[in-house]
């Protein structure tokens, strides 16, 4: 027990987790203001029909909605200071952020960006440093079982002019409310479904691994893994089984408890270049790299693998520690493949001419992740890492 004899546990948002809980929106958010600004992207929430649902309620519970969607894939800070305008200028006393993480992020950025002042970027890591001294109270209600935003303080966001995506991360940045419903995830397409099942397994598998993990985030991220393992392929074949969206949803939700308690690892911090230069949606990016870094670090990791590969399913009879650490690895492989993300670097469109650029975008900007990463990685580690990834 001697890694685990300090740590600490904290999670101020409130989730509240199953199928129909949209339905208590009004009275979840009565006493949250008089208006909110509604963050979402430009199609899904208007085209299922969802963003009516939530402004009739709004109407009912007497709360006035002022509707921004102008948010895209990997979210740019640009468009939070957009948004942030419009919530001041509004007067608006709260944010929700309806999607998948890109709205609910942008969310997040917006709240602090209206309350706080300057400038999105002014609070990345190398745009300046700056810490929120409050933000808006946030919403969070999810449409993807993936990024576990819901239950975490990050948000990620793209510089357009420089192509650095850097995720941040504060205590005003927990969502006050998450209303986490299956039902809303019934529409997500196979592709979107595979690539955010896999984001949801890495933040699992990344926060077990990492340097920093706890009691608490081992046994949600053992959970998670195993969930995603058995329901993500029914999901992929069969997106309105909603038995499968429902344990893919806890899964997500769960992973982002354990990227709240104990972080991501190297993973994200070699995947974060690639879709802020390519725009590569972040789940195929990560199934591109995860396991080649699993098998570079291998020998810091072997116990803890090994236990991933009971988790998923490996023969209970095979006891020798680095056999089932190797066969982990060989069993997500497998698990990607079911959900066709058996992707390389250069099947999703990396040049391998900028191996070295990437790799230094990855230290500068997410190297927080590498140092608690096993195996005191560098990025000539990092380097090495990209090329085995092709």
């Amino acid at each position: 027990m001697k890694d685990v004899e300090k740590f600490t546990y904290f999670l101020p948002t409130k989730i509240v987790f199953g199928s129909g809980k949209i339905n208590d929106l009004g009275d979840l958010v009565k006493g949250m203001g008089k208006k909110v600004l509604i963050v979402t992207g430009g199609k899904s929430a208007k085209s299922t029909g969802l963003i009516d649902r939530v402004i009739k309620q709004l109407d009912k519970a007497g709360i006035e909605h002022v509707h921004f969607d102008k948010i895209v894939p990997n979210p740019l800070a640009t468009t939070v200071d957009e948004g942030a305008k419009i919530a001041k200028d509004e007067n608006c006393n709260f944010v929700m952020g309806i999607g998948g993480g890109s709205p609910i992020d942008s969310a997040k950025m917006i709240a602090v960006v209206a309350r706080s002042g300057g400038n999105c970027w002014d609070y990345t890591n190398v745009g300046g440093g700056k810490v929120p001294k409050a933000a808006l109270p946030i919403v969070a209600i999810p449409t993807t079982h993936g990024t576990g935003t819901e239950a975490d303080p990050f948000a990620v966001v793209t510089n357009p002019k420089t192509k650095e995506k850097i995720g941040v991360g504060f205590d005003a940045t927990f969502p006050t409310l998450s209303i986490v419903d299956p039902e809303l995830m019934v529409s997500l397409p196979s592709n979107q479904t595979a690539s955010t099942g896999m984001d949801a397994f890495y933040h699992a598998i990344e926060s077990y691994l990492n340097l920093n993990h706890q009691p608490a985030s081992d046994l949600l991220a053992l959970e998670a893994i195993s969930l995603i393992n058995q329901y993500l392929p029914v999901a992929y074949k069969d997106g309105k089984n909603i038995e499968a969206r429902t344990a893919l949803a806890w899964a997500s939700t769960a992973a982002g408890i354990c990227e709240t308690l104990s972080g991501c690892i190297a993973n994200h911090s070699l995947e974060h270049p690639i879709s802020g230069y390519y725009n590569i949606t972040h789940g195929v990016g990560l199934c591109a790299t995860g396991p080649t870094l699993f098998e570079y670090i291998l020998p810091h990791v072997k116990e803890r693998l090994a236990k991933v590969a009971l988790t998923m399913g490996a023969p209970q009879d095979i006891t020798d520690t680095e056999a089932l650490a190797k066969m982990s690895i060989e069993l997500l492989r497998r698990l990607q493949k079911s959900v066709d993300l058996d992707v390389s670097l250069s099947k999703i469109g990396v040049e391998r001419s900028k191996i070295k650029s990437l790799a230094a975008d990855a230290m500068r900007t997410m190297g927080g992740l590498v140092e608690v990463t096993p195996g005191n990685l560098k990025v000539e580690d990092l380097e090495k890492i990209y090329e085995k990834s092709f």
